[in-house]
């Protein structure tokens, strides 16, 4: 039976992707969907272009300001007029007007929570206003929420995004190189870059053999550039990579934020990471999400602030000399659980549809 479900994301990529990834597996089964944004973030202006089908822009601020009554009366609006059998949010502020909205008129809530450690709104929402259940992309994250149903679905990709890590997974590797991605993510890092880019033009001075694809800050590529500009042919300075597949492919090491997108990505496709988290990131959120795959064996974790160059230079260049560390390490990422995530979410979220 085709089932009305709302979805509700906004503010970042890491909050957006997953709802899109759900949305393509239910709109494929026959259901009806529609789509609430916050319409403050940049991030999100790019979804709402591609949106088909119904939409609001909620006007959602931070939790504590104001404003938020006026989103929730217009979340209201729009869920009594659409009348959805199901809402579907995943997480931040962005949710919280809409979930509260649905509550009001007793349809059923479904959360999806990315990071290990759980988000402020999730903890709140899931306490207090009888969530039906709430997805996780990380299994230690239900011990974290006993209050409430928790299942581990992992964290939804969009088809594109998994056509690109079967494509990484199918790749060999030039015998002889070694090769290092370094990803701050979709805005870059500057922390991350000043750190990890002198380490890196040290090591590919000294063998030719070294290859380095550094996505960086679009502000920060000259800075980069300048760094490795004793070994130009071996360095590929980027703001922005256009084809995460064969990036992820050719990657001996990776050097990364930890994200949950970019910690799921590079779990998925088994490449040997050392997570240096973000520091500022609410409640430390990446170094947990990290340390799930440091436990697992296919990971190291370091401390922006805390961490020398000399630590990182020594750390890299152990698995520079070591293929069989690398080769253990890929072996343990591959051994996790990598479940078809937006589909099991989609499952979920009709199962409790009323």
């Amino acid at each position: 039976m085709k089932k009305r479900i709302v979805l509700a994301c906004g503010g970042t990529g890491g909050h957006i992707n997953p709802a899109l990834a759900v949305a393509e597996v239910l709109r494929q089964c026959g259901h009806e969907l529609a789509l609430i944004l916050s319409g403050t973030r940049e991030a999100e202006a790019h979804a709402a272009a591609k949106w088909q089908g119904k939409l609001l822009r909620s006007g959602a601020r931070r939790i504590s300001d104001p404003r938020n009554l006026l989103a929730w009366w217009r979340c209201l609006r729009f869920l009594r007029e659409y009348h959805p059998d199901v809402l579907f949010a995943t997480g931040g502020y962005t949710c919280v007007a809409p979930v509260l909205a649905a509550r009001f008129l007793k349809i059923p809530v479904v959360l999806h929570e990315a990071n290990s450690l759980p988000g402020k709104a999730i903890v709140w929402l899931s306490k207090h206003f009888r969530i039906a259940v709430v997805a996780t992309s990380f299994a230690e994250t239900a011990a974290k929420m006993p209050w409430v149903k928790s299942v581990y679905t992992g964290l939804p990709l969009r088809e594109s995004v998994v056509a690109v890590i079967k494509r990484a997974q199918q790749m060999e590797h030039p015998a002889g190189q070694f090769s290092v991605l370094v990803t701050g993510g979709s805005q870059g890092a500057r922390g991350l870059d000043r750190l990890v880019a002198p380490v890196l033009a040290s090591l590919a001075k000294s063998d030719c053999q070294v290859r380095v694809v550094h996505q960086c800050c679009k502000h920060e590529v000259e800075w980069v550039r300048a760094v490795y500009k004793e070994t130009p042919d071996q360095v590929t300075v980027v703001s922005f990579i256009e084809d995460m597949g064969a990036a992820y492919g050719r990657a001996d090491l990776a050097i990364a934020r930890a994200g949950a997108a970019t910690c799921c990505e590079l779990a998925c496709c088994a490449v040997p990471t050392i997570f240096i988290p973000l520091p500022t990131a609410v409640d430390d959120h990446q170094r947990k999400n990290a340390e799930a795959l440091v436990r697992c064996g296919g990971a190291l974790c370091f401390d922006q602030l805390t961490t020398s160059p000399d630590d990182l230079a020594e750390a890299v260049r152990q698995f520079y000399s070591d293929p069989l560390l690398r080769r253990t390490m890929r072996e343990a990422l591959l051994d996790l659980p990598h479940p078809d995530a937006a589909r099991s979410v989609a499952e979920l979220i009709l199962s409790v549809a009323r």
